[in-house]
């Protein structure tokens, strides 16, 4: 996830990983972390900011030319591809003997992205030959990097739940991925005993993710549509406080939170007028309100500079990330109570 590599980097090695690498800057979309672990189970587990873990079978210069697709293929070895098969499998993978090629390109290059999963798709048949080739959901899916002079070919380890959380089964309009969400808590510091809030919580990502994320502490969260707030029930779970709120009137004492992660509403349904502005100012000056000193405020909005014309003169800015949302560039604010 572009603009928080330093954070899933710091998970990973929490989880017992070791980074030794990562590339970024080549997809608005998507940046790689390399690491080695004893247990990739662990990670796939875990992780929590993780959109995926894979396997690397290569890592070596990209050939070039326009014969370059099958010379990448041809590196592909079957003890390696057979060795990362059984650690998938080891990890309760789904079963089945279908397969599919994800091909990426960055940089200009004498072939095509389609050049490029034709010829794994060959040499998968070749190595694999009772094997078929699915388009769409396959047992497994091997992905082919080729980022400038770099090839990077890996084995799919986890499943879209990784990302998607099984929890997750109410959603709304602009809601959240929860690895999104988690990266805004982790901003936030939450830990043991802390009292996070999100006072505009829609469907409970945000709550979900800062119940999980803080032992034995609160996350609570309310919103004024009642819409929401039975959806954030769903999702959230019995063991985080929610309630229906104005969140620029927050029935919370003064100085009685320790972090405020929210996601207000911005972007191409909410333009940056006046109604978001005055909203904006209200419910910052809650936040100071509630937050106690030392207190860490995550605001995520596309609408930069209504939210910086908005802080009141008891927030700070701390940090400034630069995420993409659904092709939308956004900020996380991460602001501190003086």
């Amino acid at each position: 996830m572009p603009g928080v590599e330093d954070l899933a980097a710091a998970e990973l090695e929490s989880l017992g990983a070791r980074v030794t690498g990562s590339l970024a800057g080549f997809d608005r979309r998507a940046s790689l972390l390399f690491f080695d672990t004893a247990d990739p189970g662990k990670v796939v587990r875990e992780a929590a900011l993780l959109e995926d873990v894979f396997a690397v079978l290569i890592d070596a210069p990209a050939p070039a030319g326009r014969t370059a697709p099958r010379r990448m293929a041809s590196m592909l070895e079957p003890r390696v591809l057979d060795s990362a098969l059984r650690e998938r499998q080891g990890l309760g993978a789904r079963r089945g003997r279908s397969y599919k090629v994800v091909a990426r390109v960055a940089g200009r290059q004498a072939y095509r992205r389609s050049d490029i999963e034709a010829a794994f798709t060959r040499r998968l048949h070749a190595i694999l030959p009772h094997w078929v080739p699915e388009r769409g959901a396959a047992a497994v899916e091997l992905w082919a990097h080729v980022i400038g002079e770099r090839l990077v070919v890996a084995l799919r380890l986890s499943t879209d739940e990784l990302a998607q959380r099984r929890w997750k089964r109410a959603h709304l309009p602009a809601s959240l991925k929860p690895t999104v969400a988690r990266a805004l808590v982790a901003l936030a510091g939450t830990g043991a005993g802390r009292i996070c809030v999100d006072p505009m919580c829609g469907a409970g990502t945000i709550v979900r993710e800062c119940r999980d994320a803080t032992a034995d502490g609160i996350a609570a969260g309310g919103d004024i549509d009642p819409d929401a707030v039975r959806a954030a029930r769903v999702n959230a779970g019995r063991r985080a406080a929610l309630a229906r709120w104005d969140a620029t009137r927050l029935p919370l004492r003064d100085a009685s939170v320790d972090a405020i992660v929210t996601n207000p509403p911005f972007g191409r349904q909410h333009e940056a007028g006046p109604g978001v502005r005055a909203l904006y100012r209200a419910v910052l000056r809650e936040s100071a309100r509630v937050l106690r000193p030392g207190g860490r405020c995550v605001v995520l909005t596309a609408a930069r500079r209504p939210l910086e014309e908005a802080l009141p003169p008891a927030l700070r800015v701390r940090s400034r990330r630069r995420l993409l949302l659904r092709g939308l560039s956004a900020t996380a604010f991460t602001l501190e109570r003086t």
